[in-house]
């Protein structure tokens, strides 16, 4: 009767189907196709077809569904299933190695991509490669072998991850392991770590985490013989410890367990990540911080429900951010939903602290803490800077704008769309070095063997190489104290720059930060007001020889510079 019932109902559509645990059952099939209608859809206009006649389920009009189809691959996290298999084939191997110095205690994702965050969908493409690695904290048995100096403790590290290395390569020559140098200039601070692509374009950056780095930092920044400098060091170096080996391995876990409770959190987090990019703005949020916005919408949703849709999240965030007084106020997102009232209390306090060190927001713009960091400082010290954190307001509100003007018919792909004349300088970039031309250009990649497409899938050179964030970073080495620079190193091809005011017009003196032209200064009298002296020399930045030299520095990659404003 049931069988017959379901058939009834279904019509055409109903089909017997065995199953892998040998049962056979009446099923319905839908496609899942990312370029298709919603499964969703595709039901209501089958069953409103089927029962109330072609003509209403054709004419029927979905909204919401244009939203989730701005993101790269099908929403849910079921995309991400193969990376994640990856991840755990790599804590398999580290765990089954013979021959390693310490036991291992434990393996922890710490990057987007491993906890369904990430805006392109890895492990996905024409030849299956990661563009980006992911990065991964290692944290062995503590032992009394391990030296009781920063610097010796650095040296022990490299010497792990050599070990680490050649263990990967002996278990598999498939499997490539590089070692990598970083932060060269500051001893105290990580200096290496290790990249391991496998054959199936899986990469993953793998860190050392060793406790005693964080006492013996604090040690040094309490010790009143600690130099100004030597203090700064160490601050730095603790802070970057707690953010790559605490609170980042901490908040993927709670976004990998948040994404299962909340299923349209995943695709939100991935399309508004994708309208930070889209208006060149990503590079001054870390993933982690627009997360937290995000995840403000679901674990605080009053006086709404929680979002049900991609839409509702993504535009619900967007109002969230048009409407958030950031200077005045904190941002707590409670992830567990127990944070107590001391708690909480703790978290304001160390704003209005850090408001009265900083009342010009030089350092710290956005205040965003959790039950998991209530430093509130972890993702925002330093970066993004008011200008840009202005932007991020003006452009929230731009959205809303449009979505209550146009309501229903709103252009879903219009918010994403951002005008490059609001900028004082656009660089164009030759496509092919962005993230998309990379793409491009392996789809369009016409292989012969299959052998050699494996290989060039398993490139380990082309592995988290970004040439359009390494030119940016070098421009800011060079001129960071003279602009802000925008992009988008996956999507857009361009980098658009603002002058900053600090490099008008100003009293000559030595050591500028930036190239300049000297002006004869007009206005001021002689000591003895007769007014035929010169009244001194000012300098004005020289724009053009600096683009000049932006230019010379991207080679090939730049393909022209536009000025807006002189």
């Amino acid at each position: 009767m049931e069988a017959a019932s379901f058939r009834k109902f279904w019509g055409e559509k109903a089909e017997l189907r065995r199953f892998r645990d040998v049962s056979i059952l009446e099923s319905v099939v839908w496609s899942d196709k990312d370029t298709g209608p919603s499964i969703f859809e595709q039901i209501v206009r089958y069953l409103l077809n089927e029962h109330l006649g072609k003509e209403l389920g054709n004419n029927l009009t979905f909204v919401g569904d244009q939203f989730g189809r701005l993101i790269p691959g099908r929403p849910g996290l079921a995309p991400f299933g193969p990376v994640m298999e990856a991840l755990k084939t790599l804590e398999n191997d580290i765990r089954g190695m013979e021959g390693l110095p310490l036991t291992v205690r434990s393996i922890s994702a710490a990057n987007s991509q491993l906890r369904y965050a990430s805006t392109q969908v890895p492990l996905s493409g024409a030849l299956m490669r990661m563009q980006e690695v992911a990065d991964v904290a290692i944290q062995f048995e503590g032992s009394g072998r391990w030296p009781d100096d920063l610097t010796a403790i650095q040296r022990t590290k490299m010497a792990f991850l050599l070990k680490l290395a050649a263990l990967f390569e002996d278990t598999n020559n498939a499997i490539t392991a590089r070692l990598g140098l970083e932060n060269e200039r500051v001893n105290i601070l990580n200096q290496c770590f290790l990249d391991v692509v496998y054959p199936s374009g899986a990469a993953f950056r793998l860190r050392i985490r060793h406790d005693r780095e964080q006492t013996l930092l604090e040690q040094r920044l309490k010790d009143k013989t600690t130099d100004p400098k030597g203090k700064e060091e160490a601050a730095l170096a603790l802070a970057a410890y707690k953010g790559n080996f605490l609170r980042s391995p901490t908040h993927t876990q709670a976004m990998q367990t948040l994404s299962t409770r909340y299923p349209t959190l995943s695709p939100t987090v991935r399309l508004v990540k994708k309208w930070f990019a889209s208006h060149l703005l990503a590079s001054h949020f870390p993933d982690p911080l627009i997360e937290l916005f995000v995840l403000r919408v679901f674990v605080q949703p009053y006086p709404w429900s929680v979002p049900s849709s991609v839409m509702t999240g993504f535009l619900r965030t967007l109002f969230f951010l048009s409407r958030w007084d950031w200077r005045g106020d904190p941002l707590i997102v409670d992830m567990s939903g127990e944070m107590t009232a001391a708690e909480l209390s703790a978290i304001t306090t160390r704003f209005e602290a850090w408001r009265r060190i900083d009342p010009a927001l030089n350092r710290v713009v956005l205040f965003v803490a959790s039950n998991i960091d209530p430093d509130g400082t972890t993702w925002t010290d330093n970066k993004p800077a008011k200008v840009v954190a202005a932007r991020m307001t003006a452009l929230a509100r731009a959205a809303c704008q449009t979505v209550n003007d146009q309501g229903l018919h709103v252009d879903a792909a219009g918010l994403l769309i951002s005008p490059l004349a609001d900028y004082d300088f656009v660089i164009h970039l030759t496509p092919s070095f962005t993230g998309r031309g990379q793409r491009k250009k392996e789809k369009n990649t016409d292989v012969k063997f299959k052998n050699l497409q494996m290989s060039e899938a398993n490139d380990a050179t082309l592995t988290g190489y970004s040439p359009v964030e390494l030119f940016v970073e070098e421009m800011m080495e060079l001129y960071g104290q003279a602009m802000v620079l925008f992009y988008d190193s996956h999507d857009r091809a361009v980098i658009a720059g603002l002058w900053s005011p600090h490099t008008a017009r100003r009293a000559w003196k030595v050591n500028l930060a930036y190239s300049s032209t000297p002006r004869e200064n007009h206005t001021a009298a002689d000591a003895d007001g007769d007014g035929d002296g010169d009244g001194g020399i000012d300098v004005d930045i020289n724009r053009e020889a600096i683009l000049a030299e932006m230019a010379r520095l991207g080679g090939d990659m730049v393909s022209r510079i536009e000025v807006n404003r002189s």
